[in-house]
């Protein structure tokens, strides 16, 4: 079941790759849709990884973080939570980053930017992790090329993984 759910996740995301932000300010009218369908308000014109994410699960009848905070990555990556299973540093492994599962990077301030795993690279050698992995995410680029991408992460770059496909 979480098999299909995640092709039906990752299918929602890859309809939305022609999104651009207009003016490379978190704006645009596809982008402020991706915003509201999530649940935050376009005119604030937040950081919108998290609302892609949100939206995505929403129009796929799949839980949220209930803290309100759904906009924010690091929502999606609660220590403790039976939903986050890896936290650098903390607890997990990368070999169990399955596709429809969500990916935080930290750029220095905690998790930051959140993505949805698409494809795992296997590895180099047998017996070795993954090293790396194609995701896709909202807000990724810059100026008026930001946007919905797929975008391959090497695995040190993650510093989060969770499953919210149940």
């Amino acid at each position: 079941m979480q098999a299909k759910r995640a092709q039906l996740t990752i299918d929602w995301l890859t309809g939305r790759l022609w999104v651009r932000e207009a003016t490379g300010r978190n704006d645009g009218l596809a982008v402020a849709e991706i915003i509201r369908a999530g649940g935050g308000v376009p005119a604030q014109r937040p950081e919108w990884c998290g609302f892609t994410q949100a939206a995505d699960q929403r129009a796929n009848g799949l839980p949220i973080p209930a803290k309100g905070m759904q906009g924010a990555a690091r929502a999606w990556f609660e220590p403790g939570s039976p939903r986050t299973y890896f936290l650098a540093g903390r607890r997990g492994s990368l070999d169990s980053i399955k596709p429809g599962h969500m990916l935080g990077f930290d750029y220095g301030r905690g998790i930051h930017h959140i993505a949805r795993d698409k494809e795992v690279a296997p590895p180099l050698r047998k017996g070795r992790p993954p090293r790396g992995f194609w995701s896709i995410a909202g807000n990724e680029g810059r100026g008026t090329k930001a946007g919905v991408h797929l975008t391959y992460y090497p695995a040190a770059n993650i510093a989060g993984a969770s499953n919210w496909l149940y």
